[in-house]
């Protein structure tokens, strides 16, 4: 993997919108926008004062509340820690057994760099406290950027890179921000600002063209 970006515009444009979305979140200049959310767009919101993570949320797909609830979640699960880097590793594997290891190893960097983006950006950046049923959401006090926002569309990438109808997977990507709202997970602003992020990762990432899916 070349440390030079193949799209210098892209990871100079990523870089500088995901900057300056971060800077404007952390000022509160769009906390009316995710309160908005907050208060319209998440019918399934549940705050809890201490919010944690656990190793079955890293795992294992939601399968409590609603029908309707559990079919969501279960769309988001393929971005989740643990299956995407599954997804991206089996990519890499068919890319390498093609005959493209360069593109094999840029996906796996691409998605440990876009998790470690995550975990910094959610360590040091945090916004003005939001409301949710009369309780402080503490939860999106440190939620930017969407993690799974990053993560769906890298595996996309690397499924389109290594399989001939992998760009399909970019249809499911395409929902998984709206559906992390709806859920309660993640803010607007969340979503943006992984957006930001996945382009700027796009300023390395190969391409179907440079790679033989067979």
């Amino acid at each position: 993997m070349s440390l030079a970006p193949r799209r210098p515009w892209a990871a100079l444009a990523g870089a500088a919108l995901f900057a300056g979305t971060a800077a404007l979140v952390s000022a509160g200049a769009f906390t009316w926008l995710d309160q908005y959310a907050v208060d319209h767009l998440m019918p399934w919101l549940r705050p809890r004062p201490h919010p944690f993570v656990t190793i079955s949320s890293l795992t294992l797909p939601g399968a409590h509340g609603s029908g309707a609830r559990v079919l969501i979640d279960l769309w988001t699960y393929p971005a989740a820690f643990v299956p995407s880097g599954l997804l991206v590793l089996a990519s890499a594997w068919r890319l390498r057994a093609h005959g493209s290891p360069d593109a094999a190893v840029t996906w796996c960097a691409l998605w440990v760099a876009g998790n470690a983006i995550e975990l910094a950006g959610k360590l040091g950046l945090e916004r003005p406290g939001l409301e949710g049923h009369g309780l402080h959401v503490s939860g999106f006090d440190q939620s930017l950027p969407s993690g799974h926002t990053i993560r769906s569309l890298v595996v996309a990438g690397a499924l389109a890179c290594a399989w001939r109808h992998g760009r399909l997977a970019f249809l499911w990507a395409a929902g998984i921000p709206f559906a992390l709202v709806v859920l309660g997970h993640h803010t607007p602003t969340d979503v943006v600002a992984g957006g930001f992020v996945v382009l700027f990762l796009a300023g390395w990432a190969p391409t179907p063209s440079t790679s033989r899916r067979g």
